[in-house]
């Protein structure tokens, strides 16, 4: 065998003596398990559950976060996608296939946000 596959196959087994052995120490060694009813309920700590759940909570910053990656995507995409024809001499077929990917993403984001408007300020 190579080198490459003789050490890998090495930290293979060293990983899983170490994952195997981590987990039968932990149940020989560790603290016995403890049951008690508050782990039935809602809260696993203790606390009795109070008032509602639900509040207003504020969406705009997601949909700023939503368009900030989608265009930063966009953009790398792009700029690698400009890398790779940077010397081809092919004519008018690139541009329009870039710009043809750029319209078909910004009209997917204009109509995933075309229900979030009121949020865009």
């Amino acid at each position: 065998m190579e080198a490459g596959v003789t050490t890998f196959l090495v930290f293979a087994v060293v990983a899983t003596v170490f994952g195997v052995g981590s987990i039968i120490a932990n149940r020989t060694l560790g603290a016995k398990r403890r049951q008690s009813y508050l782990q039935l309920t809602t809260y696993e700590c203790g606390e009795e559950a109070e008032g509602e759940a639900q509040i207003d909570f504020p969406t705009q910053h997601y949909t700023f976060a939503i368009v900030f990656v989608a265009v930063d995507v966009l953009g790398f995409i792009l700029a690698l996608w400009g890398l790779t024809f940077r010397g081809v001499n092919s004519g008018w077929y690139p541009v329009f296939i870039a710009a043809a990917f750029t319209a078909l993403a910004i009209t997917g984001i204009y109509y995933a946000l075309s229900g979030e408007k009121r949020w865009v300020v």
